[in-house]
């Protein structure tokens, strides 16, 4: 196909097609016009020509392309550069070529040397993968993806430590809005994602673009108004900080994925994505975790009276946490010795291993084997292999180490090949609380990953639960070598619901960690009831945080039923997609997952503060199809306190029994939820019994 040139000259154009399911994609570049991503949206059958044709604004350079792939200062971009490196102001050269069926891509030579190679390739039905590497000369190197004309607001995702992934909707603008300068962890105020969308999209109106970073390190996110009209987003790394190929830095992968039903259709994007791209399914595992049970009190006798208990209430995993090794009596000494307390485990942690298998559950062990405390043996052996200055600032009383140093990398793999190599073993939760600014200019993610993969090398079956002070490690790349994130430190259902749905739209429910805490959380001091808890913990992948010693007879029966309940849907569950239900009144939220069938769901409606109505209208539930029968699977006395009379149908064991058409247009009758309650719902065919899953 033939084009025309800014200046007038006829220039032959190649095109390139992707389409991944809903999505299309359509490269174009010539011999004078570099190449561009003409257009990332719906599928196009032909190749959208007419969007080449454009004017040339009055003072603007006339660059042969309005949106390059790999942007070139030399060829008219006035934005940042896809290279910064020396020699950057000779114009590149490139040459495109499929690498594929569903791929593409593009070298880049400059007169200088440098080579530079671009990739597009189709990931999975809705989604993209844009791949970058280039030669060593390189100093920082950047992602570049137009965004769709019509697109007018976004949403970010910042946040704080326990509170991560806190959701901003904000028009769209130019200006740098992300930076994440925590070393080997994305910061907590910056998830490294995006989603731009036509003016007033919703969750299931309205079409939308997810940008998605694999990447737990450093990076800058910029968006920026281009001169000639549109919006592009700019990811930019330091090639000294990221992986290397021989002599090649090799970018993090950005995903591109795209929906025209709303933020739910992303979801359903992202979550199946996100299953391809990980190295085995995680186990199916309802687990305790001891953190704040106990903190730092190791006490054999009160550990074992815990794994009984929770045994007795069906849990199948048990993770001794933070406490349990060298001198670890606080937070402030022992990292780096991973070898059991003398005082609290004279004889090993062989004794309580035994006895947690012996009870039916599996045994999980907590680790942070990138950092050490000064008053650790490690240390004292070793302090040159602390990253950074002596008298550096802390974190929670810690150090980083440098991974980088080989005799450093080995050392600590060594430790934990020979921890894991003990089959009692079944998992880690690998941790990492520090931010690391010193690594700026570091390969501190590599290093990290390299860690992890021979960790995994030694046990192939082994389950690692990502976690970085919470939500630090959420990412593509954190996911690709584990099994399960550790979203937020904190289970107050109303910070960690609205976590799961925004999580929801990169990451689907089976790798979210989701854990019944305290009555009093301990990150906010608010009071929540068990049933709130317990419907919020059950639509990932569940657990306790507490002492379940402490809970009466029948919270125990409570979370007992809850856990069954949990159990006997999630074959379905862990296959399913966390979609997010809209509702008027804004003080309520409804998250639920669906059967990938659309047969059945699971949905937790969390009354969050007082109601702005007399009456809670009912809530309309769209991805479902067929006649259903719609139940309270586990039903909190206090919801029939709400209000002098309940819709009936919450007591009665059948339900009701809805058509499709009659849950979207009409919808389920909810009570009235006092503050800090939830009321958890179940679909599933009409007469089906709860037995069947």
């Amino acid at each position: 196909m033939s084009g025309t040139t800014g200046d007038g000259v006829a220039d032959s154009l190649s095109w390139r097609r992707l389409d991944a399911g809903e999505a299309g994609l359509w490269l174009a570049w010539s011999d004078l016009a570099p190449p561009q991503i003409v257009h990332l949206g719906a599928v196009l059958e032909e190749a959208p020509a007419a969007l080449l044709q454009r004017p040339e604004p009055a003072s603007l350079v006339a660059a042969p392309a309005a949106m390059p792939l790999f942007p070139d200062p030399a060829l008219g971009w006035a934005g940042v550069p896809g290279w910064q490196g020396p020699a950057a102001a000779r114009p590149w050269r490139w040459q495109g070529r499929d690498a594929g069926a569903d791929a593409v891509e593009v070298i880049y030579r400059h007169p200088g040397g440098a080579v530079v190679t671009v990739g597009l390739a189709v990931f999975a039905p809705g989604l993209f993968e844009l791949s970058l590497r280039a030669g060593p000369a390189a100093g920082r190197l950047c992602h570049t993806v137009p965004l769709p004309p019509d697109a007018a607001e976004q949403l970010t995702f910042g946040g704080r430590w326990a509170g991560e992934l806190a959701v901003r909707r904000v028009p769209l603008a130019g200006g740098g809005f992300r930076t994440s300068r925590a070393g080997a962890r994305a910061a907590h105020d910056a998830f490294p994602g995006q989603v731009v969308g036509e003016a007033g999209f919703g969750e299931d109106t309205g079409a939308v673009l997810g940008l998605h970073l694999a990447w737990f390190g450093n990076y800058d996110w910029h968006v920026a108004e281009r001169r000639d009209g549109g919006f592009v987003a700019q990811v930019s790394l330091d090639a000294a900080e990221v992986d290397r190929d021989g002599d090649d830095a090799v970018l993090p992968p950005l995903y591109l994925g795209w929906s025209p039903d709303g933020l739910n259709g992303l979801r359903r994007v992202f979550q199946d994505g996100a299953r391809r791209l990980r190295s085995r399914p995680p186990a199916a595992r309802v687990q305790l975790n001891t953190w704040e049970g106990i903190y730092f009190d190791h006490d054999p006798d009160r550990l074992a009276a815990i794994a009984e208990a929770a045994a007795d209430l069906g849990v199948e995993r048990f993770v001794l946490d933070d406490g349990w090794f060298g001198r670890r009596r606080d937070d402030r000494r022992g990292l780096g010795d991973w070898t059991p307390r003398p005082d609290a485990y004279p004889d090993g942690l062989g004794p309580l291993m035994d006895r947690v298998r012996h009870l039916g559950m599996e045994f999980g062990l907590w680790v942070e084997p990138e950092m050490v405390n000064r008053d650790s043996a490690l240390f004292e052996a070793h302090p040159g292999w602390v990253l950074g200055e002596p008298d550096q600032p802390l974190g929670r009383h810690q150090f980083a180490l440098d991974l980088g140093q080989p005799a450093c990398l080995d050392h600590v793999a060594g430790v934990l090949e020979t921890l894991v190599a003990d089959r009692r073993i079944a998992a880690l939760k690998w941790d990492m609380n520090r931010d690391v600014p010193q690594g700026a200019g570091r390969p501190l993610v590599p290093a990290a990953t390299a860690l992890f993969d021979r960790v995994r090398a030694a046990r192939p079956d082994l389950d690692i639960e990502a976690c970085a002070s919470g939500g630090g490690r959420a990412d593509w790349r954190a996911l690709s070598r584990t099994q399960r994130v550790w979203l937020s430190d904190a289970h107050d259902p109303d910070l960690r619901l609205p976590m799961m749905a925004a999580y929801g739209l990169f990451a689907p429910p089976e790798v979210m960690g989701s854990h019944i805490g305290p009555e009093v959380s301990h990150q906010t001091g608010r009071r929540w009831s068990l049933h709130a808890r317990a419907a919020m913990a059950v639509l990932g992948s569940m657990g306790l945080e507490l002492d379940p010693t402490t809970l009466a007879a029948a919270q125990r029966d409570t979370v007992r039923a809850c856990v069954t309940l949990h159990k006997r849907v999630r074959p379905w569950l862990h296959d399913g997609h966390l979609l997010v239900l809209p509702h008027p009144d804004p003080a309520l939220t409804a998250v639920g997952v669906f059967a990938r069938d659309r047969c059945r769901a699971l949905v937790c409606v969390l009354r969050r503060a007082p109601a702005t109505s007399a009456v809670t209208a009912p809530l309309r539930i769209r991805h479902v199809s067929g006649t259903l029968q719609v139940r309270v699977p586990l039903l909190d006395p206090a919801v029939r306190r709400g209000a002098p009379a309940q819709p009936p149908w919450i007591d009665m064991p059948e339900g009701l029994r809805l058509t499709d058409a009659e849950l979207r247009a009409v919808g389920v009758p909810l009570p009235a939820l006092p503050p800090g309650r939830a009321l958890l719902i179940e679909l599933c065919p009409a007469g089906a019994s709860p037995s069947d899953g």
